[in-house]
């Protein structure tokens, strides 16, 4: 169990949500545990499927009892994420850590293209060598990409909010490694750290990259690719290891020599 609260992430977590966060549920900070990875996938935000079925009226019911993720208001027990406690910040951040462990109702129609992927660079989202993080903390509903055309000013709020939070998490851990997976993350984690692209490539229909770039004084390894892998990629499960593999090897040349 967590012992000692993070400021920092205790006040991410009693922040307000916005007009178009999934009703009833708290920020994602990290989707496995932190303090023991290497390397760290990173997506946009937090799907609504991870805490909720999506009805055909578009009614949203929230997961409960062993297909719940994450902990929600309901399940602590307040009604506002300003009344969470410390004890209760600590309980949802230990759910979070849990996410990977055999049992836990874990989103892998998602999340088994990326493992897929993280194999073959030598990581593991189950073994807990990687962790997978999001620019914008929030889940949101409707979906991102239907936000980011509808209500522009709210995801670039999101951004703006979410990414200085993104750089505590990569500037306080051991990750070494960041991976986008995406053009929209790999743009935008570019941008913030100002990195720099030393090799590209092609596997398949999907573009890849990989560069570096100093946080805080921290030396740290890129890579990203230009489609989210659990869309159709045309790659399947051999493909996403060939992408894998191409990637290490790209670092291997250009980052860590």
């Amino acid at each position: 169990m967590t012992t000692t609260l993070d400021p920092t992430f205790g006040k991410r977590l009693r922040m307000p949500p916005h007009p178009h966060s999934v009703a009833g549920t708290l920020p994602v900070l990290c989707f496995g545990d932190l303090r023991r990875a290497a390397t760290a996938t990173l997506g946009i935000n937090p799907s609504v499927l991870e805490f909720a079925r999506v009805l055909p009226s578009g009614t949203l019911l929230e997961l409960d009892g062993t297909k719940r993720r994450f902990e929600t208001l309901s399940s602590l027990g307040v009604s506002r994420r300003e009344d969470l406690s410390d004890a209760q910040c600590c309980k949802a951040i230990d759910t979070m850590r849990a996410y990977f462990q055999p049992g836990r109702p874990t989103y892998w129609g998602w999340f088994r293209h990326i493992e897929n992927l993280l194999n073959a660079v030598g990581g593991s989202l189950v073994d807990g060598t990687a962790v997978h993080l999001d620019c914008v903390q929030e889940a949101t509903f409707p979906t991102w990409s239907t936000l980011r055309e509808s209500h522009p000013e709210e995801a670039q709020d999101l951004w703006r909010q979410d990414m200085p939070f993104l750089r505590h998490l990569l500037t306080g851990s051991a990750v070494s490694l960041v991976l986008c997976n995406g053009r929209e993350v790999s743009d935008r984690l570019l941008a913030e750290l100002r990195g720099t692209v030393l090799r590209t490539g092609v596997t398949g229909r999907v573009k890849w990259w990989v560069g570096c770039a100093l946080l805080d004084g921290k030396p740290i390894g890129l890579g990203g690719w230009n489609y989210p892998l659990a869309r159709p990629t045309g790659l399947g499960r051999h493909g996403e290891g060939v992408l894998g593999k191409s990637l290490k090897e790209a670092l291997d040349v250009e980052v860590t020599s």
